[in-house]
């Protein structure tokens, strides 16, 4: 790495603010005011500490890093700083009385003491690793010094260390071009410049007065050490004195200082990052494609933490596995999306064939203990099994490293997904994931996972939305055996034109219509008929007129046999001759066969037939020696139907479905993506010369959508081959029906047009009518 992590930059303990400390590389500081708060586990791992000086601020952590790690350290802590600097730590820190002298007590691993004081000159260079390490002078208590530090032959970088007036630094500046950032010092602001000379610290003014010593315009200038009680001011003083042109910034906790280009960055929850998340998080929010989600949280997840690869699960609806959805891997140009049943990426079993928990799986362990993982090397440990990684490792030629696998937890505490990102990357390097990629990642996992619980929430209830309804149509379907696919056509017929329209570019070309249209015309003329529900079965089903529960014509013809009796019982006794006995029979069986033809009922009945029906009203038959009307008042009113089969009363109980239906659908909450269901699903009986029923709309008021289930529900009436009182019309009847109401008003001209010189008339004809109807040509 050729940066420097800001671990703690203040001049002094505050809220939220931790004193000096830069983390150089991954077991390299300078300085060692808060380490353990920055690095947290992390912290183990450092080796070497250099300091500036002795001061409180500058040391604190030390007498906590080796005890809070010691039985895990393997090597050795070794503090490196001026011989004054030393020998105050060895009295009076690490002295057996403010704290165990370390240098006296040995590691538990090896025969090596855990702490090593190593005191250094100034201008002496140290290695370590790839780096060189030179202190230099600073003009502040004894033992004082700055650091020069260079990667190979890098660009380097200089802290000044707690310093006043400072010639040599400048010198060492101008006489070294490969240094490219200063780290300077600035504790106090320019009203209390004689405490700053007396304690030998800079202010804004003292800084530029300095700056004159400086020979080169290339030079990035970071400020630490602010005093948190004059921070305000300070800023004032700061940007008073213009310190801010020289490409740099005042430090905080957390910022990232890219050496090579003086770039800085915020590994906290700087303004950037935050507006960042909140991007991500609105993104995630806004998102309304299941595999397009799927795909943003991986995406945008990798983009904040700079991982270079990843992938997402979520856990099957039988819980039983994390199945694979999304990978990518920016290195080797892959991304894969909404992944089903590849073999290439097969779903992780959360159980072994013997029904234990698969804990071998670090996505599995995360799922099932609700808690981040992070690996520092997958290659490396051996709590858990990586063939999968090592495998796609081996066939790529790719080098899987660090890893953070986070749970994806939705509000009711229970594990949806698991997200794996792999490889965060630094200056082309690949470095570990921190504490603050798990800060930030939990909380944008949450949002991820709020985001996916809504959406599928919302599936859910469409699929519940569906599935009633859908129940609900059949149910009415199945009151009668004659309508019982009458919704199901109907929605197939309002989507085969919607769809039409929505690809045509004639006269619906400014018409577009979306997924969710479709859905609302679909759920429409799944409930279009939804207050039939309550209408009686021999309403529905009346297949002639005297139909109720039953046919009564039976009853009739019982009460004709019993007339036929007794015109036979009157030849038997001589009361009447042969002759009439014929003449009577032959009267009784026409005006029979005339009740059943008039009971069929069909079209339109003539007044001579009212008349005949009228003579044979009159007619009695004795029962119990009491005479009785052939034809009871209700049977003479139900056969008096001049048109069908039905009473007025019975048409309109057959209507008021239409009102029931309005009035059902309106106490449904539906939505606001369904808002347009209701009147879609209501309005099929509306026409547009207002004669319609049961608002009585006029043309105006009745919509596209509208129209299309008016059409739709009249079509599938006329054209269906199962209702008891009709034959399934040919198409050239329909379309003459159709062109009839179009000349009255009552339907829309261009639909009716449209329709039948489109392919889908030939392609609904083809699947749902018989061939017998087909006698159209376009």
């Amino acid at each position: 790495m050729n940066y420097i992590k800001i671990l703690g930059a203040s001049g002094s303990k505050a809220k939220n603010q931790n004193t000096t400390s830069f983390q150089v590389f991954k077991d390299i500081v300078v300085d060692a005011g808060n380490i353990l708060n920055a690095l947290g586990n992390e912290a183990k791992e450092i080796n070497h500490i250099f300091l500036t000086h002795s001061h409180a601020d500058h040391i604190a952590d030390l007498p906590f890093i080796i005890e809070t790690f010691f039985e895990e350290r393997t090597t050795p802590l070794t503090i490196y700083a001026l011989e004054e600097t030393i020998e105050i730590l060895q009295k009076h820190s690490f002295n057996n009385k403010i704290w165990p002298d370390f240098t006296k007590i040995k590691l538990n691993h090896n025969d090596k003491f855990s702490l090593i004081f190593k005191p250094i000159l100034l201008n002496e260079i140290i290695h370590i690793h790839n780096y060189s390490i030179k202190a230099i002078a600073a003009n502040h208590i004894s033992g004082s010094c700055g650091y020069i530090i260079k990667k190979d032959q890098n660009k380097s970088f200089v802290i000044s260390g707690d310093t006043y007036l400072n010639p040599i630094l400048w010198d060492e500046i101008n006489n070294d071009e490969s240094i490219k950032s200063l780290i300077l010092e600035c504790s106090f602001p320019d009203k209390l410049e004689n405490l700053a000379k007396i304690t030998k610290h800079l202010t804004p003014s003292l800084i530029k007065k300095d700056l004159e010593n400086l020979k080169r315009k290339d030079l990035s200038i970071f400020f630490y050490h602010l005093k948190p009680s004059y921070k305000k001011e300070l800023l004032q003083d700061i940007k008073k004195n213009k310190l801010l042109d020289y490409n740099g910034k005042v430090l905080n906790e957390g910022d990232i200082i890219h050496i090579d280009t003086g770039n800085i960055e915020n590994s906290l929850l700087s303004e950037h990052k935050f507006e960042e998340i909140m991007k991500i998080n609105l993104a995630l929010t806004s998102q309304h494609n299941k595999e397009k989600l799927f795909e943003d949280i991986l995406t945008l997840t990798r983009k904040l933490t700079n991982a270079d690869a990843g992938s997402l699960y979520i856990k099957s609806k039988d819980e039983k596995n994390l199945e694979f959805k999304v990978v990518q891997n920016e290195t080797l140009n892959i991304k894969i999306a909404n992944i089903k049943n590849d073999s290439s990426w097969p779903n992780l079993p959360i159980y072994l064939e013997d029904g234990t928990v698969n804990n071998k799986m670090v996505a599995i362990v995360c799922a099932n203990e609700k808690r981040i993982i992070n690996i520092h090397d997958v290659y490396k440990t051996t709590e858990y099994k990586f063939e999968g990684t090592k495998n796609f490792d081996k066939t790529t030629n790719y080098r899987s490293k660090s890893m953070l696998v986070i749970p994806l937890i939705n509000h009711e505490n229970d594990v949806i997904g698991v997200l794996q990102l792999i490889n965060k990357k630094r200056d082309k390097e690949i470095i570990n994931f921190d504490k603050l990629d798990e800060k930030v990642i939990i909380s944008l996992a949450s949002q991820a996972a709020m985001a996916l619980t809504n959406m599928q929430l919302i599936s859910s209830l469409e699929e519940f939305i569906n599935a009633f309804v859908s129940t609900i149509a059949k149910a009415i379907d199945a009151k009668s055996p004659y309508t019982s696919d009458h919704i199901e056509k109907v929605e197939k017929i309002a989507l085969l034109i919607a769809k039409a329209i929505n690809d045509d570019k004639t006269i619906y070309k400014n018409i577009t219509y979306t997924e969710n249209d479709y859905k609302q015309i679909a759920l429409a003329a799944w409930i279009h008929d939804i207050g039939k529900i309550s209408m009686p079965e021999y309403v529905l089903d009346k297949a002639t007129k005297l139909e109720k529960i039953y046919d009564r014509i039976d009853l009739i013809e019982q009460r004709f046999e019993i007339i036929k009796k007794d015109k036979e019982i009157e030849y038997l006794k001589k009361q009447i001759s042969i002759e009439k006995f014929e003449e009577d029979i032959k009267l009784l069986e026409d005006y029979s066969s005339f009740i059943k033809r008039v009971n069929l009922g069909g079209e339109f009945m003539k007044d001579e037939d009212i008349s005949k029906l009228d003579e044979i009203s009159k007619l009695t038959y004795k029962k119990d020696n009491i005479d009785f009307p052939l034809i009871n008042p209700d049977e003479y009113y139900n056969l008096s139907i001049r048109k069908g089969t039905l009473t007025k009363e019975e048409i309109d109980i057959i209507r008021n479905h239409a009102q029931l239906s309005l009035d059902m659908i309106s106490e449904l909450p539906f939505p606001k993506k369904f808002k347009n269901v209701l009147n879609i699903a209501c309005n099929h009986h509306e026409k547009l010369n207002g004669t319609g029923y049961p608002r009585g709309l006029s043309e105006k008021d009745i919509s596209l959508e509208d129209r299309i289930m008016i059409f739709s529900d009249i079509f599938e009436a006329l054209t269906t081959s199962e209702r008891p009182y009709k034959v399934a019309m040919k198409l050239s009847t329909v379309k003459n029906i159709f062109e009839n109401m179009t000349n009255k008003g009552e339907i829309d001209k261009d639909l009716v047009q449209f329709f039948f010189n489109h392919n889908i008339l030939e392609q609904y004809g083809k699947e749902a009518l018989k061939a017998e109807q087909l006698d159209l040509n376009k």
